[in-house]
């Protein structure tokens, strides 16, 4: 138990998404909240920017800089960017030469080999020990539940590109499914109705405004519109365009009911006693995604049961990570070291 908390040794959590790469930092709370992407010159193959200054880049870039993103729900998809990505982060988020543990949540439909991914891409990014938990395990105890004690848990974790859903009692999971379904399915829910409505297309920047001032979950009282520019896909001239709040909620109803449905799946697996407490105490969400206008009314609605939305929600899997980090002896039903990861061949 000392060395665990060394003076040498810094336990650090990551909340690897698919839209934002999160780090938490013992002592220091959340140091760094960067989208997932890297921009590259093909030209010498080194890094141009990460984060926030790639982003700015997406529509910009020269024909010369490549724009990297790594991440395709909640997995790995290029390994070699993805380590790059993090040592660069790491090196930013961590400035001494401190021996690093590092804590990475993981969905819960993650195979062994991606496992083994996520871990040599910690590795190589310069960690000494690793381990993983999965999302939902993480956002849970990010979010405050009592996941220690004899009642059931449940969170809902609305991520960049992976929905996770786990209940949890007396320090373990009982039940954890994961969709590949996130907040940039909404945003391509919207992208693909105004190209086939309106015949227009426009930037991501667009997309994801609209989506906060005009998105909602449930039916909304004000059916107000949302005025952009787009480019018309026939003549290539821009247009102004206005979307009504109504347009969006149905849009984005098609992806909110396979997560319904996930969530009511796993509702019905959960044995009669963790129910009831899950009735009584009610279903917290977390994630990005669960701040969509009118989330946690809806999900109430469908599922009749109490639903929360966490404090801060888009910092519960990171802070998560941290956590568990801290109390990794205790929860060792949750935490993956690399000698379960790597024993586990198939």
């Amino acid at each position: 138990m000392g060395s665990m908390f060394s003076p040498l040794t810094k336990n650090i959590g990551i909340d690897l998404g698919t839209s934002t790469i999160q780090v938490y930092v013992e002592g220091r709370g959340i140091v760094m909240s960067e989208p997932s992407i890297l921009a590259t010159d093909e030209r010498n193959r080194k890094i141009v920017a990460v984060g926030h200054a790639a982003e700015t880049m997406l529509a910009k870039s020269p024909e010369t800089v490549k724009i990297h993103k790594p991440l395709q729900n909640g997995i790995i998809a290029d390994y070699n960017v993805t380590r790059t990505m993090l040592g660069y982060l790491l090196s930013k988020a961590v400035r001494s030469v401190q021996r690093l543990r590092i804590m990475v949540g993981v969905p819960a439909a993650a195979s062994n080999v991606e496992k083994r991914a996520v871990v040599e891409a910690i590795f190589q990014a310069g960690a000494k020990e690793a381990y993983l938990i999965e999302t939902a395990a993480a956002a849970a105890l990010g979010a405050g539940l009592p996941v220690y004690d004899p009642i059931g848990s449940m969170v809902i974790d609305v991520g960049g590109g992976t929905t996770n859903i786990a209940v949890l009692s007396l320090g373990g999971i009982v039940i954890s499914r994961s969709i590949h379904l996130g907040s940039q399915d909404f945003d391509q829910a919207i992208r693909d109705y105004i190209r086939q409505e309106y015949a227009v297309v426009t930037d991501d920047e667009t997309i994801e405004e609209m989506k906060i001032h005009n998105g909602s979950a449930v039916l909304p009282l004000e059916d107000r519109g949302y005025y952009f520019t787009g480019r018309g896909i026939d003549d290539g001239l821009q247009r102004e365009v206005g979307v009504k709040a109504s347009e969006i909620y149905r849009v984005m109803g098609k992806p909110l009911v396979k997560i319904l449905d996930l969530v009511q799946a796993v509702l019905r697996e959960t044995p009669p006693e963790l129910s009831a407490d899950i009735m009584e105490h009610g279903i917290v969400l977390t994630g990005g995604g669960a701040k969509l206008h009118g989330m946690d009314q809806l999900f109430s609605q469908e599922l009749g049961v109490p639903v929360a939305l966490s404090p801060e929600p888009e910092m519960a899997v990171a802070l998560g990570t941290g956590r568990a980090l801290q109390d990794r002896e205790k929860l060792g039903a949750l935490v993956e070291g690399v000698e379960r990861i790597y024993r586990r061949r198939f």
